[in-house]
């Protein structure tokens, strides 16, 4: 794999660790947090879900925001940095055994998750030219580095609270935050120069504008967590305002694309046509943690090779498979550009999604054709994670890049925060798409077995339908993005 770390630019092995260790802390704490709630905090099931989705659905609010502020004023550098302190702050608060305690280190991660996550991204879309064909390999490699954070976390962390405190859990993310600051600062002089203070922002005019600046955003910061702490306590009501606040950002987002000019506009709507696009393949991807979980602990057989397995043991497969093909899909892009056969962004879309839709109608298939009384082999869930994360490696790296190649620079951090703001939407219609496999208390191994399988193809299909309108969208895509591969050419921070 050397061999295609060489080709890329230095700053690339930075953000790489950096967002490593951001991912193993951020990981660790979505590992033990229902828990934690559960049976740290005495939690009913239903009030720690509750608590949770408005959690992840909080976290993909705020990049929008976050990548705004790092457009107009302080730059992608100073918002990795914010954000990275936003976040070892919040896991440190989250380790003190209270639902306060809780609430207010979910809300300072929440703001960290704004400052943090669109603007790492884009510092690795900095590092290539206008027309770089590394720029897709780079953020495969890149998302390789994510999984590796993720898949870390679960080999331990249920033996490590329990031999200590819950709260041992959240300093251990913690000081894989200090960590990746430490890594990221050190560093530093790998990005050349990238991601500074934009041109401009005012805060280049005179120091107490500086200093004015920077007051009102502490305050703002205090207030904002101030308001998330209140709705983690009604999580119901923060349903509302949630919903109320993606169209808001939305509604901004429309805002800034109709003053670009012509050819920046076109290329902006292909881009939020892709993004809606996304959004359907990542409602079915999260089945993942809902209906597929529980099918793996209801109706999949616990034997592996010769190992008894659990539930839990099945959330290893999807990041392991990212790893293993991301360096391979990687090499591919650049090998396929220099023979002039790289797929576009639209047809890997298509392809991904096509990649899901295959994936569940191979488990359905698999399941119904060949289990065994009500349970089923585990190879048959393991290979459609397979096939599943070959389509979200044609999208979500993909994606990542789309983001930096089709915005204008001077919204790129913002379009990113966009791309994660999908993820919000994509939980709520993904939660709605899992009660089709609801099973009913009273209902036999094999009732269930027969209820998932129905529900496998009702995923398989509604994917399949999703893929064929993207396919049918590819020409039309390709004429919005033009021929021009690269990132818009704007004035240069």
């Amino acid at each position: 794999m050397s061999h295609i770390w060489d080709k890329q630019p230095k700053g690339l092995y930075l953000l790489f660790f950096t967002e490593l260790w951001e991912r193993f802390g951020f990981y660790m704490v979505q590992t033990i947090l229902v828990l934690y709630m559960s049976k740290g905090l005495k939690y009913s099931d239903n009030a720690a879900y509750l608590v949770y989705g408005a959690f992840s659905s909080m976290l993909f609010l705020t990049p929008v925001i976050g990548g705004y502020l790092a457009d107009r004023f302080i730059g992608f550098r100073q918002s990795v940095v914010f954000g990275g302190i936003l976040f070892l702050i919040g896991y440190a608060v989250m380790s003190i055994p209270s639902e306060r305690a809780l609430f207010l280190g979910l809300s300072i991660v929440v703001i960290a998750n704004g400052f943090f996550k669109p603007n790492v991204s884009c510092l690795v879309g900095e590092l290539y030219h206008e027309h770089d064909p590394r720029r897709d390999g780079g953020f495969t490699l890149f998302y390789m580095g994510i999984n590796i954070g993720s898949l870390i976390p679960p080999l331990f962390a249920g033996a490590l609270v329990a031999a200590y405190t819950w709260g041992s859990g959240f300093l251990l993310a913690s000081l894989g935050m200090v960590v990746a600051l430490i890594t990221f600062s050190v560093g530093q002089s790998r990005l050349e120069g990238t991601g500074g203070i934009p041109s401009i922002s005012p805060l280049h005019k005179s120091a107490s504008i500086k200093i004015g600046f920077y007051l009102l955003l502490a305050l703002g910061i205090l207030v904002v967590i101030a308001v998330l702490h209140l709705l983690f306590l009604y999580p119901k009501e923060a349903d509302i305002v949630l919903i109320l606040g993606s169209l808001a950002t939305l509604s901004v987002v429309l805002y800034f694309l109709f003053k670009e000019m012509p050819e920046q506009r076109r290329k902006l709507i292909a881009c939020l046509i892709l993004i809606l696009i996304s959004v359907g393949f990542w409602a079915l991807y999260n089945q993942t943690y809902t209906s597929l979980m529980l099918f793996a602990d209801r109706n999949m057989s616990k034997e592996l090779l010769g190992i008894t397995i659990d539930a839990e043991f099945t959330q290893f497969f999807n990041p392991f498979f990212i790893i293993l093909l991301s360096p391979i899909l990687s090499w591919l892009w650049v090998s396929l550009d220099k023979k002039g056969m790289n797929p576009s962004t639209p047809m890997k879309f298509s392809l991904g999604v096509l990649c899901m839709a295959i994936g569940f109608l191979f488990l359905g298939a698999g399941i119904y054709f060949f289990h065994s009384g009500d349970q089923s082999s585990p190879w048959w869930l393991i290979i459609s994670y397979f096939i599943q994360t070959i389509g979200e490696l044609l999208l979500s790296p993909i994606g990542l890049a789309m983001v930096t190649r089709l915005s204008p620079r001077h919204l790129v951090g913002m379009m990113m925060g966009v791309w994660f703001l999908t993820l919000s939407a994509a939980f709520a219609i993904g939660g709605w798409l899992a009660t089709l496999s609801d099973v009913p208390k009273e209902a036999t191994g094999t009732n269930s077995l027969l209820i998932y399988t129905h529900a496998f193809f009702i995923y398989g299909i509604i994917s399949a339908i999703l893929a064929g309108i993207s396919f049918a969208l590819i020409p039309y895509l390709k004429r919005l993005i033009g021929t021009a591969q690269g990132p818009i050419s704007t004035p240069k921070r």
